[in-house]
């Protein structure tokens, strides 16, 4: 997936690593090291869930790249303390996995992450009929 869609991100020190926590996924960035942790709820998950999910982080890591140092940390604080601005970047990332052509396997990701019992609004990113039509053509994306 690295090689192919995020050929900028080959270099980069990424560790992704099972974890307990709240969130299914979630990126950040600690002494320049990337890293993404897993939920230990999506250990049985499929091939297809786990790609959704990871092109999902994979686009976060790769739009911080294109931010410098101090850019980047002032984009970080923007996304901890403004509602509006993490939804932006959430529907923008969803946005660009689904051109990537990762729309299949983030539509499972989030039907599976659905029979959890997760939810997800527009501050998680797109919603699943967003995704679907999206994925399915009838619908581009804003």
């Amino acid at each position: 997936m690295v090689v192919r869609s995020f050929p900028r991100l080959r270099p980069l020190p990424i560790t992704i690593a099972w974890s307990a926590g709240d969130d299914l996924l979630w990126y950040s960035v600690e002494n320049g090291h990337h890293r993404i942790r897993v939920n230990d709820c999506l250990r049985r998950a499929s091939t297809g869930v786990l790609q959704g999910g990871m092109a999902h982080e994979l686009c976060h890591v790769d739009a911080d790249l294109r931010l410098g140092p101090y850019p980047r940390q002032l984009a970080s604080g923007w996304y901890a303390r403004s509602h509006w601005r993490r939804m932006h970047e959430e529907r923008a990332t969803e946005v660009h996995v689904i051109a990537l052509g990762y729309g299949p396997q983030l539509l499972t990701f989030v039907r599976y992450a659905r029979k959890l019992g997760y939810s997800f609004t527009r501050e998680h990113g797109l919603l699943y009929p967003e995704i679907r039509r999206a994925v399915q053509g009838r619908q581009p994306v804003q």
